[in-house]
């Protein structure tokens, strides 16, 4: 594999070009990490905005109709509805893992199969989450992209 970088004083926004005979497992992951890496998301806390990077944000949330991104030691409300993450994020490191959650699949340590055909995983930080039988095989898919 051969890496060039190339740098352009005049260029107006950032262009990765990746070659390869064939796209397989390994280039997924890469894209899928550039991807999330040149996103931001802009979130409150107490009525102050933020620009959170995709890359720091564990997880996504809705409670009582109002999404929170979850970061290492921050909730910020985000200005999203849940589908609509769902649609913007399809092509990052986040996947949906229940009716209520979208999660990031580069913050998990540890995946364990749970009853009833669930999955347990263990973020990073620690914290448990489960992941749904409706959303577990997009979620195993996912992984092994």
């Amino acid at each position: 594999m051969k890496l060039q970088i190339e740098e352009i004083e005049n260029l107006e926004e950032t262009e990765i070009l990746i070659r390869c005979r064939e796209v397989k497992k390994k280039i997924n992951k890469i894209s899928n990490y550039i991807r999330t890496s040149y996103i931001t998301i802009n979130g409150k806390i107490d009525g102050e905005s933020y620009v959170i990077n995709l890359d720091d944000i564990y997880y996504f949330e809705t409670v009582e109709n109002r999404v929170f991104a979850y970061v290492e030691k921050n909730v910020y409300e985000v200005g999203y509805k849940l589908q609509e993450l769902v649609e913007l994020l399809k092509r990052t490191t986040f996947i949906q893992t229940a009716r209520t959650i979208i999660l990031n699949i580069n913050k998990i340590e540890k995946v364990s199969t749970l009853v009833n055909g669930r999955i347990g995983a263990v973020l990073v930080n620690g914290e448990k989450m489960i992941i749904t039988r409706v959303y577990a095989p997009n979620f195993k898919k996912k992984l092994n992209e």
